[in-house]
């Protein structure tokens, strides 16, 4: 099959149209990109606020024994 050619089946060319509209028509859904940079920012908030905690656990529980 030759690369610069592209078969576009009937039933997939009312979609085709729909893709091509302007960004101002097409609806303000996020991305799928910006919805996994989302939820990994999340994921590494946790983690980091978790270490965090773990941390203030240990020195407390180190000064509690020390003391």
């Amino acid at each position: 099959m030759n690369p610069g050619v592209r078969i576009i089946k009937r039933v997939h060319a009312n979609d085709l149209q729909t893709s091509l509209l302007s960004p101002d028509e097409k609806t303000c859904q996020p991305s799928q990109r910006e919805i996994a940079s989302t939820v990994k920012n999340w994921i590494a908030e946790l983690a980091q606020r978790r270490r965090a905690d773990e941390l203030t656990a240990r020195t407390r529980f180190l000064a509690a024994t020390h003391s």
